[in-house]
């Protein structure tokens, strides 16, 4: 299997793998709370190694630095996600909302650097960048900006179709990654 195949599968895994997990395996009751979240952790994981691998392909600092706020978020909000699955009751619930936000927002302006990043080179068409960029960016905005009541009462109207939008990004980054000639 070719170098850009395995980054082009990890585009996909990374848009797809939480959403099966959440949907397929934690909503049909397959899997308790912290199982989902662990399996879901384990495909986001995916993100940063693929963005990674494109790194190697070119050179930009745009992309250097989505990839290290990338890193970061990620790992906030993995912990955030692993306190909120233990059901530990008490305030470790608020504990984990209290970061959960934080760390994902900062995931998404890495992705929308990343996607500026893209902009500057030929890896993708400018369409492509132009959506990662929006669309991880439009994600940021609305977690970043918005204050713990907001995203607890509406949250869950906007952030699934936001999510949804970024996860397709993710596929169709992963189709051209593995079609892209060398």
């Amino acid at each position: 299997m070719t170098d850009k195949m395995v980054n082009g599968i990890l585009f996909i895994i990374a848009g797809l793998g939480s959403m099966v997990a959440y949907i397929a395996l934690g909503e049909t009751g397959l899997l308790d709370a912290g199982h989902t979240e662990k399996f879901a952790a384990y495909a986001l994981l995916t993100l940063p190694i693929a963005f990674m691998m494109i790194k190697n392909v070119t050179r930009n600092t745009y992309i250097d630095a989505g990839l290290i706020m990338i890193v970061v978020g990620l790992s906030i909000g993995l912990v955030s996600d692993a306190i909120n699955s233990a059901e530990l009751g008490g305030d470790s619930d608020l504990i984990g909302e209290a970061i959960a936000w934080t760390g994902w927002s900062i995931m998404y302006l890495g992705i929308s650097i990343t996607g500026i990043g893209y902009l500057r080179t030929d890896l993708f068409p400018n369409w492509l960048s132009g959506l990662l960029t929006v669309a991880s960016f439009a994600m940021f905005a609305f977690l970043a900006f918005s204050t713990t009541e907001i995203l607890t009462n509406n949250g869950d109207n906007i952030v699934p179709p936001l999510w949804g939008i970024n996860s397709l990004v993710l596929v169709v980054l992963g189709i051209f990654t593995m079609r892209r000639k060398e």
